[in-house]
């Protein structure tokens, strides 16, 4: 090889170094702005874990029309947060008892606010126009809230009373009789 076909082959060498840095310069760009528009997207705000018997703050989350729900809009009423997810089988199972309890109760201010996690608002309207939801729906597509509040696993439910405290955890799926023997002395108080 000559001296001016190792020059050319190094400028070619330098310049698809240069368009990798290029490359992975902008890459490092789009997430960034990813990242922050996903944070904003969510209206949340620092919310520190769930604590039976202290106050949960106040969150703001869109709903699946995107339009935002806060917890505040509820103040003075029994509101169950069921943090759940479409591919979650005890989910899916226990959202006809969730609505049928709802339904049952709503009159005597109680409200489910069912926040959908890792999923997009579309795949959880589809769940609950399918199911007949007329509840709430949340979604929290990063998680990061619901990650927030201590949740780790679907379906986990948090009991706040209506006076903003948090009165129950509730881990894996509600039964009617859970449903009743849980929540419901706090609707008669």
């Amino acid at each position: 090889m000559t001296t001016r076909q190792q020059m050319i082959a190094k400028r070619r060498k330098q310049q698809r170094t240069n368009n990798l840095i290029f490359a992975a310069g902008g890459l490092l760009v789009l997430i960034a702005i990813v990242l922050l528009f996903s944070n904003k997207s969510g209206a949340q705000q620092a919310v520190e874990p769930v604590e039976v018997g202290k106050p949960l703050a106040d969150f703001s989350l869109p709903d699946i029309n995107g339009e935002t729900v806060k917890l505040s809009d509820y103040a003075g009423k029994v509101v169950l947060i069921n943090a759940w997810a479409t591919w979650c089988p005890p989910c899916i199972a226990e959202m006809p008892d969730l609505h049928a309890y709802y339904q049952e109760h709503q009159d005597e201010g109680f409200v489910i606010l069912a926040i959908n996690g890792g999923e997009s608002p579309s795949t959880a309207a589809a769940f609950a126009s399918q199911k007949g939801l007329t509840f709430p729906v949340l979604v929290d597509p990063t998680t990061s809230f619901l990650t927030s509040l201590g949740i780790s696993s679907y379906p986990t439910s948090i009991l706040v009373g209506a006076d903003g405290v948090v009165k129950a955890v509730h881990l894996g799926m509600f039964t009617p009789q859970a449903l009743e023997d849980e929540v419901t002395p706090y609707l008669q108080d």
